[in-house]
């Protein structure tokens, strides 16, 4: 039976409704007593020749909350959809909860929830029928009272049945992020989480992060917008061109194959 946590409202000065985070039981445990969430070696992916990750060496600890910094066409998306097996690597190795992306990238995709840039919503379907569709897709338990309890936690039962083509972007990133609540996820990818989100999106944001982190969740950001997700942060990794420039804090490593120039060298004439 997947476990439940209920959060109180983030702050009183916002009117979010309490948050409920399902939580598969394989993402609960002591840290110690778990393998790491992400472990990647040498990993990259070329487009057209051309390194949008040129080799990432990291190791994630289970429970963490990480933020992946850099500037435009660092790698942070490209290293997100790499873990969430939306694009398969180049070359390198990743593993999520000691699994293989690669050999067993079924049983990954049931550990991990990703939220893309772009929300891959259905504009002709209704905010319900979006996520009921997803919920049908991960096998959700007892999936039409998640969905409506998922409606709920994001701020749009009143717009259930509205078509998303109607909604505006803040709106859409919510019926995204109630997606994300329908999976039982051990690792979660969040891509750009507070675009296009009012003050009270935002806070829903940080609600979130804070439930994850206490049923022990994997949560890895990029963001533009670190600063007010600050607290909830263990670690941060720089990225820079495809590489990791720094890594910083807790719960994170970088244990690089060669060094950084030995490794682009190799990529740029390969």
């Amino acid at each position: 039976m997947a476990r439940i946590v209920r959060m109180p409202t983030f702050a009183p000065a916002l009117s979010m409704p309490q948050t409920t985070i399902y939580v598969s039981p394989r993402s609960l445990g002591a840290h110690d007593t778990r393998p790491p969430a992400v472990v990647t070696a040498d990993l990259a992916r070329l487009f057209a020749g051309t390194p949008a990750l040129a080799g990432v060496s990291l190791r994630v600890e289970a429970g963490r909350t990480i933020a992946l910094l850099g500037a435009n066409g660092a790698g942070k998306t490209t290293l997100l959809r790499l873990l969430a097996t939306a694009i398969q690597p180049s070359y390198g190795m990743a593993q999520v909860d000691g699994l293989d992306l690669g050999r067993q990238a079924d049983l990954v995709r049931e550990r991990v929830a990703y939220l893309s840039h772009a929300t891959g919503l259905y504009d002709d379907l209704t905010a319900r029928e979006n996520l009921d569709f997803s919920a049908r897709m991960l096998g959700t338990p007892e999936r039409a009272a998640r969905v409506e309890r998922a409606l709920g936690d994001v701020g749009l039962a009143d717009r259930a049945e509205t078509r998303v083509r109607d909604f505006s972007a803040g709106m859409r990133k919510r019926l995204a992020l109630g997606r994300v609540l329908l999976g039982q996820a051990s690792l979660v990818l969040l891509d750009e989480p507070l675009a296009a989100l009012d003050e009270d999106g935002m806070g829903l944001v940080e609600q979130l992060l804070a439930a994850w982190r206490e049923v022990g969740v994997t949560v890895l950001i990029a963001s533009h917008a670190i600063e007010r997700l600050e607290r909830h942060l263990d670690g941060r990794v720089l990225l820079d061109r495809g590489l990791v420039a720094e890594v910083s804090g807790a719960g994170v490593s970088s244990n690089p194959l060669a060094p950084a120039s030995e490794r682009r060298q190799a990529v740029a004439t390969g």
